[in-house]
């Protein structure tokens, strides 16, 4: 059931912003063979490196341009990392605890929303997994093998996203090996060779960062001249996160990210929160198998939380450690009886999770295909609820799996009509040049077309030609009309920033209130 549910999202259309303008990002790669430049709206892009982009990329290249293309990569990356936590469970206890762990991994509301609305952090969280397996592997076992492989997913979680990868690899690897006893091994000639082996693995980001930056000085990137890539990704970037330069501040609560984990971790919040507590029910120093995870993840939470520019899916990276710490009390729960603040906790997320659903079907109103996919899952669930022979909470999972389902295959097909650059895409000629007269970018408008629209800054919108189609923005739809009043309204359709939901639009009678209408012009 999870499957159908990551199968259903991977063939779904991408949405706007990020997860549509990288995509368009990587289509210029590929449409240009450029694996060297990164540029958004045709200005050089200094933010994430360049791995999910070449990665989507090089999947353009092979398939075509479509949305699973896009989805492809990282998809493929998940599995691995959910196959690499299930190696890792086995290993520090047992192959319950490994199964367990990659179902989780794959579980958490978080990852499911990161799998359709895909940024760079599913591929970062994947890499992460490989990377702590087998490093943790090369501590136990000494193997040659597992550093040079745990070093080269080190640096492709690196090259995803940059230092934060490091941190979190380094702050897991260094406590379990202070908790086991083996920090010595940290100190030995086969970590240099895997330190150089990451070294390598990172040079063609490097190379990158410097053919665009550091070769040319004069480039003005968020009105700094001079900057350096190579410095940027391996340092400027975390400190620029930490202290809200750059990107400015997008919450400098220090709580921001305690309140999201309640969400984030759905639906297992009251199990993983429980089994980071347990973690530490025996001794400091205790070499129980998973007191190290929740060891790490207290200065790693509390770093993030110091940061001025959070988001949500920051939090990804750590869900396989989160993932780890679940499974084992979920391993635990199936040898033994629910407790009370089980039941409690698994109604309360169950009647959250039914909320939801009935939501769903208040904010767009179910269709036959919708009620058929629901009542077969709700037999499924049946049958698996009372089949059970055990205290797992799986009517717990498989209703939070009907809302997930409820949403791709309901929910997100209706909510899409309101991202305007599809429909658009689809209204013009495939041989036409597309201006864009705007302050922002309908990067879904571009993707649909397979064609990099040609930006405000980078033309006259005085010496437009007979024929040519501008895509104009409500705010500079008068001056428009202004300098071309014979201009005819080619296309148009109303749209809504549909990664930002509100209650307003949320409801059917004041939905209207909150589009705003996008319209393709053509110069006669």
């Amino acid at each position: 059931m999870l499957g159908l549910v990551y199968l259903v999202a991977l063939f779904m259309p991408l949405m706007e912003n990020d997860s549509a303008q990288f995509a368009v990002m990587a289509m210029r790669m590929a449409q240009e063979s450029d694996f060297i430049h990164l540029f958004k709206n045709g200005i050089d892009y200094l933010d994430k490196p360049h791995m999910h982009y070449w990665l989507a990329a090089l999947s353009f290249k092979l398939f075509g341009y479509t949305a699973w293309v896009y989805r492809m990569p990282s998809f493929l990356a998940l599995v691995a990392g959910a196959y690499a936590l299930y190696r890792l469970g086995t290993q520090l206890k047992s192959k319950e605890l490994g199964l367990w762990s990659a179902f989780v991994f794959l579980s958490f509301q978080t990852m499911v929303l990161a799998s359709f609305d895909l940024r760079t952090d599913s591929l970062l969280s994947s890499f992460v997994a490989i990377a702590l397996w087998k490093l943790i592997s090369y501590i136990r076992d000494l193997k040659w093998s597992d550093a040079f492989i745990g070093a080269i997913a080190a640096g492709l979680a690196f090259s995803t996203k940059g230092m934060i990868a490091l941190v979190v690899l380094g702050f897991t690897v260094v406590s379990y090996a202070i908790v086991q006893g083996r920090i010595r091994l940290l100190f030995t000639i086969k970590v240099l060779g895997a330190l150089t082996v990451f070294v390598l693995t990172i040079i063609p980001v490097l190379y990158a960062y410097h053919q665009q930056f550091d070769l040319h000085p004069e480039k003005i990137v968020r009105g700094l001249s001079g900057r350096s890539g190579v410095r940027f990704i391996l340092w400027d970037q975390s400190f620029e996160r930490l202290s809200g330069t750059g990107h400015g501040k997008s919450s400098s609560g220090y709580f921001f990210f305690f309140h999201t984990l309640l969400w984030v971790l759905l639906p297992f919040t009251f199990y993983t929160l429980k089994g980071w507590v347990n973690a530490f029910r025996t001794s400091f120093g205790s070499r129980q198998p998973l007191f190290f995870v929740g060891v790490a993840l207290i200065p790693l939470i509390l770093l993030m939380s110091a940061s001025q520019f959070k988001l949500p899916h920051y939090l990804n990276i750590l869900m396989p450690l989160f993932a780890l710490l679940t499974a084992k009390e979920l391993e635990v729960l199936s040898q033994t009886r629910r407790t009370g603040w089980n039941k409690i906790a698994d109604s309360g997320t169950a009647i959250l999770y039914g909320a939801a659903v009935l939501l769903l079907w208040v904010v767009f109103m179910p269709t036959p295909k919708t009620v058929g996919v629901a009542l077969i899952w709700g037999v499924l669930l049946l049958y698996y609820q009372f089949k059970k022979t055990h205290s797992l909470p799986i009517g717990l999972i498989g209703i939070a799996l009907l809302f997930n389902a409820m949403a791709f295959f309901h929910f997100y097909p209706q909510l899409l009509n309101y991202q305007s650059g599809q429909l658009l895409s689809e209204r013009i000629p495939s041989e036409a040049k597309v201006f864009n007269y705007s302050e922002d970018y309908l990067w879904s408008l571009e993707f649909g077309r397979k064609q990099l629209s040609i930006p405000k800054h980078a033309y006259d919108i005085q010496s437009l030609s007979s024929g040519d189609y501008v895509y104009v923005d409500t705010k500079h739809y008068t001056t428009f009309k202004s300098l071309y009043p014979q201009a005819i309204e080619w296309a148009s359709a109303s749209h809504f920033r549909v990664t930002r939901l509100n209650i307003h639009f949320l409801k059917k009678n004041s939905r209207e209130e909150q589009l705003s209408l996008k319209r393709i012009m053509l110069v006669p």
